[in-house]
């Protein structure tokens, strides 16, 4: 292929990898998670907050507490000044996705005239917010009118979410914190996803799934182990599952209150998330090799296992690094890390795995 067509080729892959969703975006998107129906903005004199016309019937969605730095523009469309400087807004999403009094998520007309999206202004600065129904972006550098700007936003009712910026956006991530440095943004507006998640029978689909993959790719014995599901056809489950507990006790895996459901080798999942064992990447910016200057990207040893809750895991994306072992994980916010599967499972088949799992954690997603 001529360098022309090669690059003319390039263009129409970029033009179709920023087709969906925010323009110029072209980062992962995670799962497939609704969108959420707000659309956050900024402009030089601070944030925006409007709803999508989603529900025709649905009326004011946006119930906003009373605040000298609120300024109401339309209906269901609110200006926040940036003098609000270091006081979060609070975004709860709590009585839209599971107003007081349902069971569930689904909703008909009636339902939707009591769903509401409440906004009000913390008074004190926020400080590392790890509630497990909540997640935080902070907006840095987003004001041209100003040398630094910043604001934090605290979205509340929600188990999953992911944020989406310009592709010229630099996003980074902190446990349920997200970060998106802003001053180079084109498309000055977030893309928001979220939802509940239902696990209800998570350790049952789960080890469904694993015994798929033991029947289509390993024959010789079950690589994948199932435990609290297997107890009463399996002689060894109550073996292997102390033997997994003991595993999370000893590299402190998981909370307290979580419970496997199987395993693999070094892989662990739970009710809550997936634990593995791992190599993360570093960038080690200040060190430079002797040619040229370049920075060197490192991969150090990580001794202990890497949790990720669902939250988390629902955003990843896996592909091949090297050799038939190594798969690449990243997440949308910059972090990667290398897996060396072991013996029972091509990077290939884990990777299929794993994307299922994905899409099977995705459809208990409301």
């Amino acid at each position: 292929m001529s360098r022309t067509n090669t690059i003319a080729l390039f263009f129409v892959i970029a033009i179709l990898g920023q087709s969906v969703g925010l323009a110029g975006q072209h980062r992962n998107s995670g799962a497939n998670l609704p969108e959420l129906p707000i659309i956050v903005s900024w402009n030089d004199d601070g944030l925006r907050i409007r709803t999508k016309n989603i529900e025709a019937n649905a009326g004011n969605l946006l119930n906003v507490a009373a605040s000298q730095y609120f300024e109401k523009i339309g209906n269901d469309f609110i200006q926040i000044s940036i003098e609000t400087g270091t006081k979060p807004i609070v975004i709860d999403m709590t009585n839209y996705l599971h107003p007081a009094g349902t069971a569930s998520s689904t909703f008909s007309l009636i339902d939707a005239e009591d769903r509401q999206i409440n906004i009000e202004m913390e008074r004190l600065p926020i400080g590392n917010y790890y509630e497990e129904n909540s997640f935080v972006i902070e907006l840095q550098n987003f004001s041209s009118a100003r040398r630094y700007s910043r604001q934090v936003v605290v979205l509340k009712g929600l188990d999953v979410f992911y944020v989406g910026a310009d592709a010229c956006a630099t996003l980074s991530s902190d446990n349920r914190t997200v970060t998106v440095d802003a001053h180079k943004c084109e498309v000055k507006q977030l893309l928001l996803k979220g939802g509940l998640l239902n696990l209800r029978d998570i350790d049952h689909k789960v080890p469904v799934l694993c015994r798929k993959y033991n029947d289509r790719y390993y024959s010789e014995s079950n690589a994948f182990v199932c435990l609290e599901d297997c107890k009463g056809e399996d002689p060894d489950a109550a073996t292997n599952l102390k033997h997994v507990r003991k595993l999370i006790t000893k590299y402190n895996i998981t909370d307290f209150e979580d419970e496997p459901v199987s395993f693999l080798d070094n892989i662990i999942l739970t009710k809550k998330g997936l634990g593995l064992n791992l190599k993360v990447q570093q960038n080690n910016v200040g060190l430079k090799t002797k040619r040229k200057g370049k920075n060197v990207v490192a991969f150090s040893a990580y001794d202990n296992y890497r949790f990720f809750p669902w939250h988390e895991f629902i955003n990843l994306s896996f592909s091949k690094y090297a050799g038939e072992k190594q798969l690449l994980i990243r997440d949308p916010y910059n972090n990667s890390y290398i897996y060396n599967s072991q013996i029972h499972f091509s990077n290939v088949e884990l990777i299929q795995f794993f994307n299922e799992l994905k899409a099977l954690i995705s459809t208990q997603v409301n």
